[in-house]
């Protein structure tokens, strides 16, 4: 994808023979490039048994039939389900969920028609989601309903560690799950917090008092019911939250690196693509996006402007008018990885997440769909394989990472406003924006356990360093009284800054990043 310009094309990934190329970064005269076809003296590419594999410019593939064998709308209905989900709680104001009649105080219910989702009832019921307003639709023009888009899905199911009830991913988590105390229990699985977020959402809305901050030294009324007096915003904690423990872990953990490839070369009857094959879209499913996500520049993937058809992180690529849902939006992480390259396109050593993230799915994705047409996947495109699996794996988690940065960032920022002479903020958007810039933050770090093959995960040792840095955030931000949920902190806001920043040089150290690039983020 473009960093430093509209116009800077990816490397193309064509081989000796004639093939279809990579097409990349953007092209500022089409909204989709047009397939080259080009003949270089070595293969730059996946080379299999001496010969140059074709890798296409975007993620499109047909069987030996040529019938389309791509498909992984499941993880697009639960993308759309956590979408769905924040607008709900974007709508709470103070009493409950406005209606025609009296407010919904049942915010816990309302929360769990998305997660724990019931198909059966609720599958032809319309999603609200849009981009800036537009309707996005299914390419046939049908309502957005959960169904069209992919039936009987559901949040809980796939939330690492299971329901809580020894139904679900059960043995999708990594290990005990850590990083979160407040009001929890010991053993507690990644469900109970979900379960605390929605109970304390629901306590903010309803329990009829409104916290008060101290401004300036004097008391101002909160304004929202989505943050509570000690600087824990929900809306933002349950998004992020959900993006690892269902989206980041199913992806990585689940679909990646569990996935026996070589012994799923069959088709489901039915079916256009073999088992091995929809277990790898999946995975591409949940890093979330478009199928031609190479042919938007970082500013567009960002939705922060560029072309037209492109500038709000859509692009209708078929040109029927319609935008798909299941293929042509960027969702969640694919968003994160172009905002983090985007920070550092003028730094003298840029990121290019979005590049290697989208090469290693595509790549993989095209071994696979030889290996269905040959029958077999050899000892040589196993390696291979391994190793796009090793670094779409490692990437996703480094545009994670790298946003932890960017709301360290934010937070340290944050806390410099407050008013250090009455021990209090410097506005109440001051207090606002420490609660929503740490609950990304520390969303967000929660994360990082949920990938089997982490950084984090090659010892005892760099475990520990997780644990200490995810307790060093806390289960709140120290707020300008020198306080963290309800308490004295020892040392205070600049004690605090301290942690911050260590867990900041931790980061750096542990996914390599730039020292420009942290400071950029």
């Amino acid at each position: 994808m473009a960093l430093l310009n509209a116009t800077k094309i990816l490397p193309t990934l064509c081989c000796a023979a004639v093939l279809t190329a990579c097409g990349g970064g953007s092209n500022s005269n089409n909204a989709t490039p047009e397939t080259e076809v080009t003949t270089p003296a070595e293969c730059s590419t996946v080379v299999l048994d001496g010969n140059c594999l074709p890798v296409p410019s975007t993620y499109a593939f047909n069987n030996i039939n040529e019938d389309n064998s791509v498909s992984y709308t499941g993880q697009t209905t639960r993308l759309i389900l956590i979408d769905d989900m924040v607008r709900t709680i974007n709508s709470v104001v103070e009493g409950g969920i406005p209606t025609a009649n009296e407010p919904n105080t049942d915010i816990v219910g309302a929360l769990d028609f998305f997660f724990r989702f019931d198909a059966a009832t609720s599958g032809d019921l319309a999603s609200t989601f849009s981009i800036d307003g537009e309707n996005i639709l299914p390419t046939d023009g049908s309502n957005l309903t959960y169904n069209a888009i992919s039936s009987n899905k559901d949040l809980i199911g796939k939330i690492a560690g299971g329901d809580g009830a020894g139904n679900g991913e059960t043995q999708r988590l990594v290990s005990d799950f850590f990083g979160w105390e407040d009001g929890l229990d010991t053993g507690a699985l990644p469900v109970d917090l979900v379960d605390y977020f929605f109970a304390q959402l629901e306590t903010e809305a309803t329990d009829g008092t409104t916290p008060q901050i101290s401004v300036n030294g004097e008391s101002v009324p909160l304004n929202t019911v989505t943050v509570d007096a000690f600087g824990r915003d929900y809306r933002q904690l349950i998004q992020k939250f959900l993006l690892g423990s269902v989206v980041f872990s199913q992806g990585t953990t689940d679909y990646l690196q569990a996935s026996d490839f070589a012994g799923s070369l069959t088709k489901p009857e039915g079916k256009a693509y073999t088992t091995a094959e929809h277990l790898w879209d999946e995975a591409f499913g949940y890093f979330g996006a478009a199928r031609n996500y190479s042919a938007f520049t970082d500013q567009e993937a960002s939705a922060k402007g560029g072309r037209d058809d492109f500038a709000n992180s859509y692009n209708d690529a078929n040109g029927d008018g319609l935008i798909d849902i299941r293929s042509e939006v960027n969702f969640g992480n694919s968003v994160n990885c172009a905002k983090r390259d985007l920070a550092t396109a003028n730094n003298p050593n840029p990121t290019n997440f979005t590049e290697e993230a989208y090469n290693a799915f595509i790549k993989g994705r095209a071994i696979l769909n030889e290996a269905a047409k040959t029958g077999t996947l050899g000892m040589e495109a196993q390696l291979e394989l391994n190793m796009h699996i090793d670094t779409a794996s490692l990437v996703w988690e480094k545009c994670i990472a790298s946003t932890v940065v960017h709301y360290i960032n934010d937070v340290a920022s944050d806390i410099g406003e407050y008013n250090t002479t009455n021990a209090s903020f410097a506005s109440l958007d001051n207090f606002k924006n420490v609660a929503k810039h740490w609950s990304e933050m520390k969303g967000f770090a929660l994360n990082l356990q949920f990938n089997a093959q982490s950084p984090f995960r090659a010892n005892n040792e760099t475990l520990a360093e997780l644990t200490t840095l995810l307790a060093d955030m806390g289960d709140a931000p120290v707020l300008a009284d020198g306080t963290q949920l309800g308490q004295p902190y020892e040392g205070g806001v600049t004690a605090y800054l301290g942690k911050l920043e260590f867990i900041r040089d931790t980061l750096q150290t542990t996914y390599s990043f730039d020292a420009d690039n942290i400071a950029n983020w």
